[in-house]
């Protein structure tokens, strides 16, 4: 009902993410919200209930507490935010949801899974953003400006993270991956997390040393979108009360 063929032409053409958070915000009826790089805030602005909030550098000049009970905002890497706190503290049920938007390296994303991960319960939802970038440019490692490239899209960039689809596919079959449309370069959304799960940590360096090897030319942009199902937001939008039970499997 939901689900889109991938065609040859790649693009995201359904509703922006934010927007299709803030669907997610209302119909998960989160309690409580965690996230990865904040930056101005507009994500944040999505979830309207407790919040934990990590980003080296916060750039908010609007509204973001929103009426919100608690909020934390910790000005550090993620890396040091784990270092030194446990999520637990602030949010002592784990994070319903957790969006993961930080430093656009793909070893950085996934040791922000790992520790996220550690935080959730068999309800909890963790969304990945920039993992579908719409050409090779868009996902090289460090930014690059192509002026001959269409307006819509130069200066979007995604980094590596795209490896983490590859990853998770091969080393975390247990996880529900599910990809939406959602631009400007996709939406993954992850469940049935397994907080004790130790593939990911005790296999770190290897898979960090065995896809730094893999390029994108060599994979192949059609394969990577290919790899999990994909969702289409504007019919999802239509009938959103199937949102949940899309994503925990209750509508397969």
């Amino acid at each position: 009902m939901y689900r889109k063929e991938i065609g040859p032409q790649l693009r995201h053409d359904g509703i922006g993410y934010l927007n299709f958070m803030a669907t997610l915000s209302q119909h998960l009826r989160c309690r409580n919200y965690f996230e990865i790089g904040t930056a101005a805030g507009h994500s944040l602005r999505a979830f309207r209930c407790d919040a934990v909030c990590v980003d080296p550098r916060f750039k908010v000049s609007q509204d973001v507490l929103q009426g919100r009970r608690r909020a934390h905002f910790f000005q550090m890497t993620s890396d040091a935010f784990f270092n030194h706190y446990s999520l637990r503290l602030f949010l002592p049920g784990g994070a319903d949801v957790a969006f993961l938007d930080g430093l656009h390296h793909f070893e950085a994303l996934l040791r922000d899974f790992i520790n996220t991960e550690r935080f959730c319960h068999d309800r909890s939802v963790i969304l990945l953003h920039d993992c579908l970038p719409l050409n090779e440019r868009m996902a090289e490692r460090d930014f690059r400006e192509d002026e001959a490239e269409d307006a819509d899209t130069r200066t979007a960039w995604t980094g590596d993270v795209w490896r983490l689809l590859p990853i998770l596919q091969k080393y975390r079959p247990d996880l529900r991956v599910q990809q939406f449309d959602c631009g400007p370069t996709g939406l993954i959304a992850c469940t049935r997390l397994a907080p004790y799960s130790r593939v990911l940590l005790d296999g770190f360096d290897s898979i960090v040393n065995e896809f730094n090897r893999l390029s994108l030319s060599e994979f192949g942009l059609a394969r990577l979108w290919r790899l999990f199902p994909t969702f289409d937001t504007r019919k999802l939008a239509a009938t959103p009360t199937d949102v949940p039970r899309l994503l925990f499997g209750e509508l397969d």
